[in-house]
């Protein structure tokens, strides 16, 4: 199949670049610029929990007048106090100008105020509100606060009209600015300071701030991005390919995510998420198939059979990758927020949409290129920089094209920092094994501090003037934070309530409502829920049912302490009712911002053994169908779950425990659960996308015959460069988003950084090969009849076909089909033994050259039985050259190396090819080609001749003038010399043509010739 795509991306390679790119650039504009205006800020509480009913049942009852959204702190000015008749009478006339503008209408935002009971309704009715009896001492204790200057501070709030928690939002926009031009006019100024806060505006400030740092991440990340591609590749064009994978995915995800907004429900975080999740895996897969392409070429194969087994190799590697990645994001639509599900969707649309680019698209604009993939490299900059005679700036240059260069060989790469590490690993497997995972343990430890908590003020940064007001008026009026928890009663007489009520009383964490009084009630008397306002009767129809309902309010002396709260909320629902019967309605429910929050909380921590065991169960079948082991699947699920724990214990010591707080710009506390699940769900499908890109490349190297050894240490000795590549790459589209002025931005962020970094280091160059070597061949391990399944399903890893440098199969060569003066076929890839290596190109410029250490693979030759014959002297008229015919000519891809670095060919090399070898090339072994079934060698025995062992056999030696008794004496007279060597097109150290008997050039006299 994933041959057939390349054959298919590079036959159709313009039409599919034409289209895909119009395409998405035209949906992708549309998509970024209206996908924000469709999200929404909801999905953050548990539709199916008892507090969402409670707020259903009380919303529908009063129509929100109730509800504190916004809050106004005042300030009286210098020399003034709160009590101060001009004080009061200002904030009161300010208070009904802001009603009478946007309270009445049919446009009103805001809902008029229920004057029924001032004093007990709400805290919208303090003492500021007409009519209030402003002299009463308890109204005047509970509204107003002394600061430690001894300043008096007072406050009121304002209901917003509409239940959708997105249209208040909408609508706060629009009133914000109005009403600071109410609060703070200039008459007010010379009375009172007036600070706004509350729920609503802090939610705004968290939709704001969401689009404003998306844009700037974007723009941060990009250059970066482009920079460390650069010196990744060594080249501009190379970089700017996973570049445009990267932002054609933005552009393709954020138009279908548009289009669903159309249709259901989209958290304004789907945006951020499809950039920080969808530009850095497209950057990833990018950097993954441009290498491997690279590497092809390398090899000296031409552009389409190039494209062809990057998709079967790479290509395929994505698709297993983003399969895995996708798996796990799935997992989490078990949840019941919308806020999680929202996210989840964001980035498995970045993952999909970069994986399906990579594999069609990115091809295809490979085949357009070829080997000008390479273009305005690092060696086109020396050439600037030599011009202008800039020697420093030139050394810098010299030194990264050295450190960059395209062409490495696999015993290059094998030599390589990673081979080393590799081989240290493999030396001492145990000590490597105790010192990682002892390391990843000691980071877990923190997590048994780790807090959940709701949307609140402190995921603002401290600088933020609306956090500045709720954190003002949270440290003034502890016991009215504007969240209260709420009994709501349905149907019930009051002697139920009063019995309720006064167990309600008795359960700790709840203040009282008179602060100077301890023995004062902790929860309000039951009110009448029912706006007359409105003109509504005193039955209410819930649930199909009925109804009357009451409310009584109580607050939290901490609402953000979820685990006060949490006891809290379970010692209120499990008091029972005398005489409650669900069936007449007849009960309560205990609802509130707090409790709405717990119990968002709590689904979440409900929800993380199904998701874990979900994660497992779809990650190892995967990786099984995969690779077809059963213990590989096993190993990454432990070593994945190990990244997990190392990732949340560095997030709890960072973000719970407030390291880096100042430096960083936030302020520790409880984590939103939701994000954080979301992190759970990137981090494990990361640590296994990395896990399949060193197992496949093992995998590879054991189809290529390879032992489980070699396979370890060439696997990981590959891939060290390219995972670490792209795990920066990952990091920095990261580290753009961990600018962000939103706490939940940066738990997404500082999360992937750290688990990109010690996944793809400590734990997949280290720990991977120490275990492997451990297992040995149990590393491949899988039941009977749990392989024949994999193998009936055919997603098993395949080894490369044998073919030609043009893509023809191995079984379509023969060894004769060369034709006199022309280079037999080249085999490279699965046509040479499973130990042969790959043909290198010189680093310094760029180009193709002989390789020293590949196989011999020449066509078994008979060996003479007897002596051979012997060689005809020189013909009559001999004046010491030979005329000789035509140099065979050279590959077009192996263009002929400087005279002075090319190695002395091995003679009779003019049969067919092995891998990566040009005609006439040694055999990569330096004690000769690989042993025989005699032992010595591919065509059993072959006897040296004077000059050194020969290529099959003695050779023949020349006939001395004269015959058999030559004229000279002895049996065949005086030895004479050979004729010079003849000077070829390539140089005195060039490949040679034929002799006249066809067994290939001859040697120098008198020297010996390396198999090296």
């Amino acid at each position: 199949m994933f041959a057939a795509i390349g054959r298919f991306t590079y036959a159709f390679r313009y039409t599919i670049i034409a289209v895909l790119f119009v395409s998405i650039a035209a949906t992708g504009v549309w998509g970024f610029l209206g996908l924000g205006a469709k999200t929404k800020m909801n999905g953050l509480y548990d539709e199916a929990s008892d507090s969402v009913a409670s707020a259903q049942v009380t919303d529908k009852a009063n129509g929100r007048e109730m509800q504190p959204d916004i809050l106004v702190l005042i300030k009286p000015a210098e020399g003034k106090k709160i009590s101060d008749e001009d004080v009061m009478k200002a904030v009161a006339k300010t208070r009904e100008d802001v009603l009478a503008k946007f309270a009445t209408g049919d446009d009103a935002k805001l809902n008029p105020l229920n004057e029924k009971d001032p004093q007990e309704s709400s805290l919208s009715y303090t003492m500021f509100a007409p009519g209030a009896p402003q002299a009463n001492d308890g109204l005047y204790k509970k509204f107003t606060r002394t600061d430690a200057d001894g300043g008096t501070w007072g406050f009121f709030t304002l209901p917003m009209k509409s239940a959708d928690d997105t249209q208040r939002g909408k609508d706060w926009v629009e009133i914000q600015k109005p009403l600071m031009e109410i609060l703070q006019s200039d008459a007010n100024k010379a009375t009172f300071e007036a600070r706004v806060g509350g729920l609503v505006p802090v939610t705004s400030e968290v939709t704001e701030g969401v689009q404003k740092d998306q844009k700037k991440a974007e723009i941060i990340a990009l250059p970066l991005v482009a920079i460390v591609l650069f010196f990744v590749y060594g080249g501009i064009v190379a970089a700017v390919l996973p570049m445009i994978i990267g932002v054609l995915t933005i552009g393709a995800a954020m138009a279908v995510a548009s289009v669903m907004a159309d249709f259901t429900d989209v958290n304004l975080f789907v945006g951020p998420i499809i950039s920080l999740i969808g530009l850095g895996i497209a950057h990833d897969y990018g950097l993954f198939m441009v290498s491997r392409f690279r590497e092809e070429l390398d090899e000296g194969y031409d552009t389409p059979t190039a494209v062809r087994r990057t998709v079967m190799t790479a290509g395929r590697t994505v698709v297993m990758s983003s399969l895995l990645i996708v798996a796990a994001l799935a997992c989490l639509y078990i949840s019941p927020l919308g806020l999680l599900t929202s996210m989840a969707t964001g980035a498995l649309l970045g993952v999909f949409i970069a994986a399906l680019l990579s594999l069609v698209l990115l091809p295809a604009m490979l085949g357009v290129l070829g080997p000008r993939v390479f273009a305005l490299s690092f060696h086109w900059f020396l050439t600037i920089f030599d011009k202008w005679n800039l020697p420093l700036i030139g050394g810098v240059i010299h030194w990264a094209a050295e450190k960059t260069g395209r062409a490495k060989t696999k015993a290059n790469i094998e030599a390589g920092m990673w081979g080393k590490v590799t081989d240290a690993v493999m030396k001492r497997p145990k000590t490597a094994i105790v010192a990682v995972v002892t390391l990843l343990l000691a980071i877990c430890i923190p997590i048994v501090g780790l807090q959940f908590g709701g949307i609140s003020q402190t995921y603002l940064p401290p600088t933020n003037e609306t956090r500045q007001t709720q954190d003002k008026f949270q440290e003034l009026f502890p016991d009215n934070t504007g969240q209260p928890v709420k009994i709501v009663f349905t149907n019930a007489s009051d002697e139920q309530i009063k019995q309720v009520l006064d167990e309600a009383n008795k359960i700790p964490g709840f203040t009282h409502s008179n602060p100077a009084d301890p023995n004062s009630a902790r929860f309000s008397a039951a009110t009448d829920a029912v706006s007359t306002a409105k003109g509504t009767s005193d039955k209410l129809v819930v649930r199909g049912q009925e109804v009357s309902v009451r409310v009584s309010n109580g607050s939290m002396q901490d609402p953000n302490d979820t685990k006060a709260v949490g006891e809290a909320v379970a010692a209120l629902r499990s008091i029972k009712m005398d005489g409650a019967d669900p069936s007449k309605g007849v009960g309560f429910l205990v609802g509130g911002m707090p409790v709405l929050q717990y119990d968002s909380i709590d689904s979440m921590i409900s929800l993380l053994p199904n998701l874990m065991v979900l994660l497992v169960l779809v990650t190892t079948l995967a990786m099984f169908l995969a690779f077809g082991s059963l213990t590989l699947p096993i190993k990454a699920v432990l070593m994945s779950l190990l990244s997990l724990g190392s990732t949340l214990g560095f997030l709890t010591w960072m973000f719970v425990e407030g390291h880096g707080g100042d430096l960083f710009n936030f302020t520790g506390g409880p984590m939103m659960a939701p994000v954080l699940v979301l992190v759970i769900a990137v981090v494990f499908g990361l640590s296994t996308d990395y896990e399949v890109f060193v197992i496949s490349r093992m995998i590879e190297e054991r189809a290529g015959g390879a032992t489980t050894n070699q396979a370890i240490r060439a696997g990981t000795a590959n891939t060290g460069r390219i995972i670490t590549a792209a795990a920066i790459l990952l990091a920095c589209v990261a580290a753009a988003f961990a600018t962000s002025d939103l706490v939940m931005l940066k738990y997404v962020s500082f999360g992937l950084i750290f688990a990109l970094l010690i996944d793809a280091t400590v734990v997949r160059m280290v720990l991977v090969p120490a275990v492997m070597k451990l297992l040995g061949d149990d590393s491949w391990w899988a039941p009977v009849w749990m392989r024949k399944i994999q193998e009936a399903v055919g997603l098993g890893e395949t080894s490369l076909p044998a073919e030609t440098r043009d893509g023809r199969p191995l079984s379509s060569v023969k060894p004769a089909s060369a034709a006199p003066g022309k280079a037999a076929p080249e085999l490279v890839g699965a046509g040479a033994p499973a130990s042969a290596t790959r043909a290198p190109a010189a680093p310094d410029d760029g180009r193709l050259h002989p390789p020293s250490n590949l196989p011999d693979v020449r066509p078994a030759r008979p060996t003479p039985v007897g002596p051979g014959p012997r060689r005809p002297g020189p013909p009559p008229g001999f004046s010491g050259r030979l005329e000789l015919p035509p140099r065979p000519s050279a590959p077009t891809q192996r263009p002929p190396q400087d005279p002075r670095s090319y190695q002395q060919p091995v003679p009779g090399r003019g049969g067919p090819q092995g891998p990566g070898q040009a005609p006439g090339q040694p055999s990569r072994h330096r004690q000769g080609p690989p042993p025989g079934p005699h032992g010595a060698g591919p065509q059993g025995p072959r006897p040296s001749g004077p000059i050194g062992p020969g290529p099959s056999g003695p050779m023949p030696r020349q006939q001395r003038p004269g015959g058999p008794q030559g004229p000279q004496g002895g049996p065949q007279g005086p030895r004479q010399p050979y004729p010079p060597r003849p000077q070829g097109p390539g140089g005195p150290q060039g490949p040679r043509p034929q002799g006249p008997t066809g067994e290939g050039p001859r040697p120098q006299p008198g020297r010996r010739h390396s198999e090296d």
